[in-house]
């Protein structure tokens, strides 16, 4: 058995940088909790005001369909930052627990070599699907800020646009240096909107695959708990030590099993309110940015912002989708690996506590563990596939709308 060094995996340090940019995270020290709170003050601030600007460029567009659809690609990435940070902000006590409880148990804790082959496989699959996705996300931060820097090249102080469109009263905001100050404030909270969009999930499909390892920990226990007694094919061999020691192991993996299933549901607790309004608004998003895409007026520089739109909320619902998926099936399986252990070797009365516990794991994984939309149902690669289905339905009927 060994530690895992608290730097070691490269998935790990990235959703805690996420976290702490976002002031989601458990502090360590004093200092490190006022620090924490100044980030989620200013999270809390700037995610505020890009809401202020999506609704002023609502306004300015009014009457035009275009422009609406245009600025509702944009502005239901905000309200869905705004709706995660309040409910986080409603669990935070609870998300902060969970995270420490994490890092104590999962993250750091002592692992035999089975155990450091599963995170390792963890960490890399992580790797690819937090990449691939953050990619994606601040891909779509670079169109819009390169799309009016390219679109004010050649044009006078009268004609230069903005990120998004604003208005304040009498104020101008395309004279200098009123232009560069709304350009600064527009492109700082674009950024941070960013690393907000993707951070939540992040965390919950690195969580998702933690869990579903431990799952999958345990049940390379319950395989090699009896295979002592395999090997020698007779119950006579197995005296009462052995058999004491059994049954040690055997409650631990309950005990195990049931804080599983517990952290499972904690999990559940906290996501599922974020997940159920993701899912809602990734149809409609998907439906839009295709509309965009394939239907609108804009430019070859607007359309490719819309183009990373479209492949920023697929990836997004895939991470979700496929780690909660594994969940699911490994939480299962518990049931299979106390099933296959070979428990039938021993006899019946003298070893009636171990069939007891077997029979506990395998009742209690009879209901796998998820993560649910709101309580509703639960989230998986069939959730994928219907929101995908959702989304292609609301575009055909925004086509026909259209002509």
């Amino acid at each position: 058995m060994k530690n895992v060094k608290k730097d070691k995996f490269l998935s790990i340090r990235l959703v805690r940088f996420l976290m702490r940019v976002t002031g989601f995270w458990p502090a360590e020290s004093k200092t490190e909790k006022r620090l924490l709170n100044g980030i989620l003050s200013y999270t809390i601030c700037i995610s505020s005001i890009s809401l202020w600007l999506e609704a002023t460029e609502i306004y300015l567009g009014k009457g035009d369909f275009y422009a609406l659809t245009y600025t509702a690609c944009s502005s239901m990435p905000v309200v869905i930052i705004m709706l995660k940070i309040i409910f986080f902000l409603r669990y935070r006590k609870e998300l902060l627990n969970m995270l420490k409880y994490t890092q104590d148990n999962f993250w750091y804790a002592q692992y035999d070599e089975y155990g450091s082959k599963i995170l390792e496989k963890i960490n890399k699959k992580g790797l690819i699907l937090m990449c691939t996705f953050i990619f994606f996300v601040q891909g779509t931060v670079c169109t819009y800020i390169l799309t009016p820097i390219l679109e004010n090249i050649g044009k006078n102080e009268s004609d230069r646009i903005l990120p998004f469109n604003v208005w304040i009263g009498t104020i101008s905001t395309i004279v200098s240096p009123n232009f560069e100050i709304m350009f600064t404030v527009e492109i700082s909270a674009l950024i941070h909107c960013g690393i907000c969009f993707c951070c939540f999930d992040n965390l919950l499909g690195l969580l998702n695959l933690h869990t579903a390892g431990q799952f999958k920990i345990l049940q390379h226990r319950l395989r090699s708990i009896l295979m002592r007694v395999e090997r020698t094919g007779s119950v006579r061999l197995f005296n009462e030590k052995q058999k004491q020691k059994v049954y040690e192991k055997l409650r631990e993996c309950v005990i195990l099993h049931h804080e599983l299933i517990w952290y499972s549901e904690k999990m559940e607790q906290i996501f599922m309110y974020s997940t159920l309004c993701q899912l809602l608004v990734s149809g409609i998003m998907l439906c839009v940015a295709g509309f965009q895409v394939f239907l609108a007026r804009g430019t070859l520089i607007r359309r490719l912002i819309f183009i990373a739109h479209t492949n920023g909320c697929f990836v997004q619902l895939f991470v979700v989708t496929l780690t909660a998926t594994d969940l699911m099936n490994e939480s299962r399986a518990v049931g299979d690996a106390a099933y296959n252990a070979n428990w039938q070797v021993l006899s019946h009365e003298e070893n009636r506590g171990v069939r007891t516990a077997v029979l506990m794991i395998m009742m209690r994984s009879a209901r796998a563990c998820s993560i649910s939309a709101g309580g509703f149902f639960p989230v998986s690669l069939e959730t994928f596939m219907a929101v995908l289905s959702t989304a292609a339905s609301y575009f055909t009927l925004l086509r026909k709308f259209v002509e």
